[in-house]
């Protein structure tokens, strides 16, 4: 038996009280090293935790931790390797989409300031942000709309997320109506369409996006 640590237990105070069973949490490998230790110095398990638990509270360096029984360090996670050509590619097509992205949004601005329409670009409604939000009276009825309008260049394995998107922008008290603008309708699904349709969200292309606004507050469709 370790004559160091008999010499502390002889200079423990006496144990005359009626012990309390405490639940206490172990990592895995402390447990198994705690306990080997225990049995080596002739020991069970918790009377050798709470020798430890005693020699830390008295000042004393305490033979769980001396004996290099410490808490082992939770290793960290390995990293995975990043494949940097992989990430160039991702981050180039990326920066293509989105410069894109913005090219479309441009020539949408340009195509509503050639139809004398008034609107505010990445307006913020109701803690949303809509592409464009359009402002229009019709001259013959007098009716005033506003118009949430969103162009997306590219809507291929994105139509769950926009169809979620403009119906959200459509439910807003504030907002007439939401029109979807696209680059064309060549090859467009048109099962895509008419869930839109379906939801009262017509979508339109550069060229028919003033009428498709104009539509709208004289038929109010």
């Amino acid at each position: 038996m370790d004559n160091k640590f008999t010499e502390n237990r002889k200079n423990m105070p006496q144990d005359t009280q009626k012990h309390k069973t405490v639940g206490v949490s172990f990592h895995p490998d402390l447990r198994s090293r705690a306990s080997e230790r225990a049995r080596g110095i002739g020991l069970s398990f918790s009377r050798y935790v709470t020798l430890c638990v005693e020699a830390e509270l008295n000042g004393q360096k305490s033979e769980l931790l001396s004996d290099g029984i410490a808490t082992p360090t939770v290793p960290t996670p390995q990293v995975q390797d990043v494949n940097l050509q992989s990430a160039i590619n991702a981050g180039g097509q990326y920066s293509a989409a989105k410069a894109a992205s913005i090219d479309f949004e441009d020539d949408i601005e340009q195509i509503l300031e050639e139809e004398g329409l008034a609107f505010t670009r990445y307006s913020t409604v109701a803690n949303l942000r809509t592409d464009f939000l359009v402002k229009y009276t019709d001259p013959e009825s007098g009716r005033e709309v506003q118009i949430a309008l969103e162009c997306k260049h590219k809507l291929q394995g994105r139509y769950n997320v926009t169809l979620g998107q403009l119906i959200i922008l459509r439910s807003l008290p504030m907002i007439d109506a939401v029109i979807l603008c696209v680059p064309y309708m060549r090859n467009f699904d048109e099962n895509i369409r008419e869930t839109f349709a379906q939801q009262e969200i017509p979508i339109a292309i550069p060229d028919t996006v003033g009428d498709t606004i104009r539509r709208f507050a004289r038929e109010g469709k």
